[in-house]
């Protein structure tokens, strides 16, 4: 799992005044934990770390997902709109010159 871009993680300190870079950390860890285990095996584990995760986005980070979808929705490439269609028309020798 990659870190949060740098980006990212100023726009959750400015929407959290107060929110520190370890609890940040604290959450992208509880993530990438998330992903080492066996979902069949490990749920016990894996329910402590979403809800440790969970605890700790509600105290610190609020509007976690808000920031996090319009942090996305800015970094998506924009779609082009469909190129108008040209249309070649060839000219042919008999048409023209007459």
């Amino acid at each position: 799992m990659e870190p949060l871009e740098p980006e990212l993680r100023q726009s959750l300190k400015d929407a959290h005044p107060g929110l520190s870079d370890e609890d940040i950390d604290r959450v992208e860890a509880l993530n990438a934990r998330r992903f080492e285990l066996d979902p069949d095996t490990d749920t016990e584990e894996l329910r402590r770390l979403e809800a440790e995760k969970d605890a700790l986005v509600a105290r610190a980070m609020p509007r976690y997902r808000e920031v996090v979808t319009a942090f996305a929705q800015r970094k998506a490439v924009p779609r082009r709109p469909p190129a108008d269609r040209v249309r070649i028309r060839v000219k042919r020798r008999d048409e023209g010159s007459g």
